[in-house]
């Protein structure tokens, strides 16, 4: 009997999504399932022929548009264990351990969810204990250092949740778009208000590999080339609908204040001239509009925190141990 689920969302990786199928199933745990949320319009020959050659306790389906919210509600539909793991496609895990790791926070019913360390794979060393207290804790979070802890926020390169509550507060909002900030702590303080607690566990380690081509392109994260500003228009949209829905008052300002300081005005930005400056703030402009109408529609959907779980099922292709796609060449 599966009691714990795997879901991968992917989208235009490779070799990187080969390398963490063959770490995932390498793992010891003794009841798991995998399933690929594939978002990709095609595949090299190689990950066509490892996607063919998945074992019986790992599924491959495919989604027409992509979408990591939509992927992930997706793979929660299709999951059959009461634990639900996500991975990045772009992690390396050095350890057979990792499932066991956070299934055994889940003895305690006070926790709905676990955050495993997360270590830049080009960048070694452990970082400092964050101090994430308060209403914008998560801003102060990182997932590189020693010391287990209760925290404010997932992150969805290595983190689980208990399906059942996934399921009680109506999946993963799917409002959140393209890069999908914010996402992951959507989810996160909406389970922290309903009760629950996030358990950090600096020894369910995984290795990321930052910057991989594909993905959401989190490459132009802090960029500074033309193709970033339209990188960062959905990235605003996404802050700011958060910010609209999760955060009030003071709190909303504060946040929005650091946004804004951090990622049209700072230091790096200011030197670039004015030509990008305005088109920085142009792209912010229409983001944060757009952020603004998303939060006025889904205010129009009352009791829906996330967009209908099973949306991104509905759209899925694929059956158990199979795949579906072109033949290889």
């Amino acid at each position: 009997m599966v009691t714990l689920s795997v879901i991968i969302p992917t989208y235009r990786r490779e070799a990187p999504l080969r390398r963490c199928l063959a770490d995932v199933l390498g793992q010891c745990h003794p009841a798991f399932e995998v399933l690929i949320v594939d978002q990709s319009p095609d595949h090299e020959p190689e990950t066509w022929a490892a996607l063919r050659a998945l074992p019986a306790h790992a599924r491959h389906v495919r989604l027409a548009e992509p979408s990591v919210t939509a992927a992930v509600n997706a793979g929660v539909a299709l999951a059959a264990g009461s634990l639900l793991l996500f991975l990045d496609d772009d992690i390396e895990i050095d350890d057979r351990e990792l499932l066991a790791r956070h299934a055994r926070h889940y003895d305690d019913p006070g926790v709905g969810g676990v955050v495993g360390r997360i270590v830049n794979a080009e960048r070694r060393g452990d970082l400092p204990r964050p101090e994430a207290d308060g209403p914008l804790g998560f801003l102060q979070m990182n997932f590189d250092h020693p010391y287990p802890m209760d925290v404010p926020t997932a992150a969805g390169a290595n983190m689980s949740f208990r399906r059942a509550l996934i399921e009680q507060l109506g999946g993963f909002d799917e409002r959140y778009t393209a890069n999908a900030f914010r996402w992951e702590t959507d989810f996160s303080l909406r389970a922290i208000r309903a009760g629950y607690r996030i358990r950090y566990d600096p020894e369910a380690r995984v290795l990321h590999h930052y910057g991989t081509p594909g993905g959401c392109d989190n490459g132009h994260l802090l960029g500074r080339t033309g193709a970033s500003h339209a990188w960062y228009e959905p990235f605003f949209r996404n802050n700011t609908y958060f910010a609209l829905k999760l955060l009030g008052g003071g709190d909303r300002a504060r946040f929005l204040w650091r946004l804004y300081r951090e990622h049209v005005l700072n230091r790096a930005f200011a030197t670039a001239g004015p030509t990008f400056l305005a088109r920085r703030h142009a792209a912010l402009a229409r983001g944060a509009a757009s952020g603004w109408r998303t939060w006025r529609e889904a205010r129009e959907e009352p009791g829906v925190e996330g967009r209908h779980g099973s949306a991104g099922a509905a759209r899925a292709t694929g059956g158990p141990g199979a795949m579906s796609g072109p033949p290889v060449k």
